[in-house]
């Protein structure tokens, strides 16, 4: 059962990244990925692809990859530890 959770854990964090990278490289990109992958919420096109909502998707972008970048700094200081 811990390892169909690490996959899972793993997977999450790969859809995460790529969000993340989409969000602070191109937020008009972003919004061309399919839907199963980009989690958009109530974000629209036409208010987040340019402009000063561009500028927050893309901070929200760079605080996803940050957090991910953080957790996985954790997890190999664990594993190297050990």
């Amino acid at each position: 059962m811990q390892n169909v959770a690490r996959v899972a854990a793993v997977v999450v964090a790969l859809i995460m990244t790529i969000n993340a990278a989409y969000m602070l490289i191109s937020p008009r990109a972003w919004f061309g990925l399919p839907t199963w992958i980009r989690a958009k919420g109530v974000l629209t096109e036409d208010r987040y692809s340019e402009g000063w909502g561009a500028l927050q998707l893309r901070i929200i972008g760079a605080v996803i990859l940050l957090f991910i970048i953080g957790i996985s700094y954790d997890v190999v200081s664990e594993l190297v530890r050990k």
